[in-house]
């Protein structure tokens, strides 16, 4: 006897085995969580300041497994924080990074730009000046100096006007690119003896400028030299890049600091301008630095 299945036994049969796959589907179901990955978050309170002033920094990063803050020119100069209060001593064009590391060990990075205003040069009063090289005619106290000398490259030129009080000195790459082993530029200031300025606690002097160069200002007894150095991006000591006259005031123990073999006692160069070994000055057309009213005070 043959049987024949009918078109609605079939159909059951279908319906069946569809039912059966999808309850077998259901019982593999999983929960699926897509990953978000951590979010840099950070802020500062403050873009422009006063020397001696602080910015606070504010780190809300989410998924965080370490930070680090690095602050250029700042105290403290790195924290591990989320928080922190630094404080900027001295004027200048500072920057403040953000390094954060994620729990999926990704790294990520925030700068902020801070600009320190220098703190103003106090006024001094004319009995507690050593003239050098000024015509402040309040000054009645002056050192016996003899003329600038160029020690390598420097022009010098006297101006008769325009100064910060009237004459001043300018210093300059001559125009024709001197030679590849003169690379380095150096004038200097000479007492005629040498002079005891132990007693005097700073030296001032304008200065006009808008080069990006470093440059040092140096001091020199009858056989050490001390100095301090200031490149573009700062304004320690009150020195602009600014092309106007700006009156720049350098503590003698920052010399003493650099090398404390100098002997105040014994004083010959009382200012000297050098290049900074490694920077070629002939690549820098704009090297040249206006100076004027240069004093020693208490």
């Amino acid at each position: 006897m043959i049987l024949k299945q009918t078109t609605t036994s079939k159909l059951s049969c279908f319906l069946l085995l569809v039912s059966l796959s999808i309850l077998s589907c259901d019982d593999n179901i999983r929960e699926v969580s897509i990953y978000n990955k951590g979010q840099l978050e950070a802020s500062s309170t403050n873009t422009s300041i006063k020397a001696t002033e602080t910015v606070s920094y504010q780190d809300l990063s989410t998924k965080v497994q370490s930070r680090k803050w690095t602050f250029q020119g700042g105290t403290p100069s790195a924290s591990t924080d989320a928080n922190v209060v630094v404080t900027y001593a001295t004027g200048g064009s500072y920057f403040a990074t953000l390094e954060i590391k994620y729990v999926d060990n990704q790294i990520e990075k925030k700068t902020f730009a801070v600009e320190v205003e220098a703190a103003l040069v106090p006024v001094v009063p004319a009995t507690e000046k050593l003239g050098i090289y000024t015509e402040d005619v309040a000054i009645t106290k002056t050192a016996a100096t003899v003329a600038w000398v160029s020690a390598n490259q420097f022009v010098i030129a006297n101006n008769t006007s325009g100064g910060y009080e009237g004459a001043f000195k300018s210093f300059s790459l001559p125009d024709t690119a001197p030679a590849a082993e003169s690379k380095w530029v150096m004038a200097i200031l000479s007492l005629v003896t040498s002079t005891d300025i132990s007693s005097y606690t700073y030296i001032n002097l304008a200065v006009k400028t808008t080069s990006t160069g470093k440059i040092r200002f140096r001091m020199k007894d009858a056989a050490n030299t001390g100095y301090v150095e200031i490149d573009a991006n700062n304004t320690v000591y009150g020195l602009k890049r600014d092309g106007n006259w700006n009156m720049v005031q350098i503590p003698l123990a920052n010399y003493k600091t650099q090398n404390p073999a100098l002997d105040l006692t014994k004083i010959k160069d009382i200012l000297v301008l050098r290049s900074v070994d490694g920077e070629d000055v002939r690549t820098l057309n704009n090297y040249t630095f206006s100076i004027d009213n240069v004093f020693l005070s208490k």
